[in-house]
């Protein structure tokens, strides 16, 4: 016994019942553990425990014997029986096993008899022994009765024997609260005719079982048919009594039904309009912003220059109105990302009075922001959201404002060892709101003037995208105006202070993306920082339209790299086949092969491409965050939406392309 093995995975045990199994492996030996009363329920539990060890190497294909412990058992109905008789021969089918012997330990009459009843159906040569070490015993010994050696015992009975049989036969079966009691027989123990009792009893017992749980079903299910037709009489009853009521509900539902679907149809195209209208209308506009920023960057007179300013600075404007139209549907769908991360809120105000100063100045305003020193470094927070919100409310006050200054003040209005609020205010001079027009300012599409000779243009998203965002974040926009004196926009939002645990589970304190310009800032205010490679490096850019191919082969060629084209995604890794390159930089929307099927087959190493690691770059006009997570589970590295700047294209180039930028 010491050298039997036990495993969790192969036991089953509750308050009633245990079910357990070891082996002694490489002896194709199995020993049960069983006790309590073994419900059906248990038996499930010990089937499932038993196909978990047939599944392993150790019994699969093979025969075995099978120490079975019986003298926990308490109870052992014929529900249990039948359906572990039944799984035993399914699992010793499915896993090609059978025991050749199965020792039955400290089994009473009783149950050694309900054992003998099945033991033939599950194709088990059964040996009753008092204990599990007469098993070992025997198996050592090697000196088990054979069934044949049974079959030739001579049993002799006497004809009144058979009469008394017949006579206590008949209580049996017709005294239905007769029990079957193993310590006391009409005839000894050990005769013949007693195990023969046994066999019948148990028949009898069982059959009175399956009859009981047979009466029980039936009453239950006479007490449902019953319930059910007292319940259909109600229904009936109640039916009769509000068929009008019925009707007008019939039609109401019918009608939110109706209105619901027109609803969820008009959703889905508005979705589908914004995205398809986005893509469209980037996919020129690359185009157009690319090919003016390579121009701007040649040999102009001042009157070519001043043309290709405006046209720059409108294509910007454009671009801005397209992504504010694209934010707020994404704002209104709740598609914001949760997951806050560290900011530092010094950084974020510095990077917005660089991007929007020489705005203020052009209007000779003064751009200034307060911010007191004792405010930590780092917070917890949503930086690129804050940053948004800043940004326009700060454009809408220089749009606004005609002489004097725009205020950006923050300060701490209560703190805690863990947390901090702080009130972030933006405060102009400006023409101001009145007083029964400040509740419309905040709404979509919407501005002050309407008329056709309003003096300042936009669609009126800003401040809709700004009054979401900061309800996002736990905050509420609010506003204090005055006509003609000027407006103050301002909102607290809570922060999570760090730790130093904290910082380090950070790679890098997060800052929201640098727009590389603002719609009215033109490239030629931009240092240039683009440095290619001494030796070029060559790239592939699969692109379809041909504008769009030329306009990045253009910049990718002004940033000093050799540029190798193909028109789909076919084409693509014909190229990769038969070429060396650095980088793929790849369209999504192409015939023949598009790209997210094209870098699922450069990451296949079957496809037979020289490197399948190859950093690729996926540069489209799909611009949701599903379309980029999309592409980065498709095994895309990075992602850049059209019109691509240059220093958009720098960026990405910096990171995926060795020595580039050094």
């Amino acid at each position: 016994m010491a050298m039997v093995q036990f495993n969790p995975e192969w036991a089953y045990e509750n308050s009633k019942a245990y079910y357990r199994i070891g082996i002694i492996p490489g002896r194709h030996l199995m020993f049960t553990s069983l006790g309590g009363d073994l419900q059906p329920e248990c038996a499930s539990k010990a089937i499932q425990a038993l196909e978990r060890l047939l599944s392993t190497e150790h019994f699969t294909n093979s025969r075995y014997i099978r120490i079975a412990d019986f003298s926990g058992v308490v109870k052992l109905p014929i529900n249990s029986r039948l359906l572990y008789a039944n799984a035993l021969n399914k699992l010793h089918s499915k896993y090609n096993c059978q025991a050749e012997i199965t020792y039955i330990c400290g089994a009473s009459l009783l149950f050694r008899t309900m054992l003998r009843s099945i033991a033939s159906y599950v194709k088990q040569h059964l040996v009753f022994v008092p204990a599990v070490e007469d098993a070992f015993d025997l198996i050592n010994r090697k000196s088990v009765i054979s069934a044949e050696q049974h079959k030739l015992e001579v049993i002799t009975i006497t004809r009144q024997e058979m009469n008394d049989f017949a006579e206590i036969c008949g209580q049996i079966l017709l005294d239905d609260t007769y029990s079957v009691d193993e310590n006391r027989s009409f005839l000894c123990s050990d005769h013949p005719l007693h195990e023969l009792y046994k066999i019948i009893s148990v028949l009898n017992s069982d059959l009175r079982e399956l009859q009981r749980s047979e009466r029980e079903q039936k009453c239950q299910i006479e007490a449902a048919l019953e319930n059910a037709r007292n319940l259909n009489l109600s229904l009936e009853e109640e039916k009769k009594n509000a068929q009008k009521n019925e009707e007008i509900q019939r039609i109401l539902i019918e009608s939110l039904r109706k209105a619901r679907k027109e609803a969820e149809i008009a959703s889905k195209a508005k979705s589908e309009f914004l995205a398809n209208m986005s893509h469209e209308i980037r996919t020129p506009l690359h185009g157009v912003i690319g090919m003016t920023e390579l121009l701007l960057e040649t040999e102009l007179d001042s009157q070519q220059r001043s043309y290709s300013n405006t046209a720059y600075v409108s294509a910007r404007q454009l671009h801005q109105l397209i992504n504010h139209i694209l934010d707020f549907s994404k704002i209104e769908s709740g598609q914001l990302d949760k997951e806050t991360s560290l900011l530092d809120i010094k950084a974020i105000c510095s990077e917005i009075f660089s991007l929007l100063n020489d705005n203020a100045l052009k209007k000779g305003l003064l751009l200034t922001i307060s911010i007191p020193e004792e405010i930590p470094e780092t917070l917890l927070g949503y930086p690129v959201y804050l940053q948004q919100a800043l940004i326009n409310l700060v454009q809408n006050a220089i749009k606004f404002t005609y002489r004097g200054e725009v205020v950006v003040n923050i300060e701490a209005v209560s703190e805690t060892p863990e947390k901090l609020i702080l009130r972030i205010a933006v405060r102009d001079t400006g023409i101001g709101i009145p007083e029964a027009q400040k509740e419309l300012v905040f709404q979509r599409f919407t501005q002050l003037d309407s008329s056709a000779t309003r003096k300042e243009g936009g669609a009126g998203l800003g401040l809709a995208i700004t009054t979401k965002l900061v309800e996002f974040m736990g905050g509420k926009l609010n506003l204090k105006s005055t006509e003609n004196t000027g407006s103050e926009f301002w909102f607290t939002l809570p922060f999570m202070k760090t730790t130093e645990e904290t910082k380090k589970a950070s790679v890098a304190v997060t800052q929201p993306p640098k727009n590389s310009e603002q719609p009215g800032e033109s490239p030629e205010s931009r240092p240039s920082e683009a440095r290619g490679l001494k030796n070029k490096t060559r790239l592939l850019l699969v692109e379809d339209n041909i504008i769009n191919q030329k306009v990045a082969a253009a910049m990718l060629s002004k940033l000093d790299f050799s540029v190798d084209t193909a028109t789909n995604g076919i084409e693509a890794l014909e190229a990769l086949k038969t070429n060396d390159y650095t980088l793929v930089i790849m369209d999504l929307q192409m015939p023949v092969m598009g790209g997210l099927e094209a870098v699922k087959a450069i990451r296949n190493p079957e496809t037979g491409i020289g490197n399948p690691d190859i950093p690729v770059v996926a540069m489209t006009a799909n611009a949701t965050q599903e379309d980029k997570d999309e592409c980065l589970n498709a095994g895309m590295n990075a992602f850049i939406t059209k019109p691509v700047m240059m220093q958009d294209l720098q960026d990405v180039l910096k990171k995926w392309v060795p020595r580039f930028g050094c």
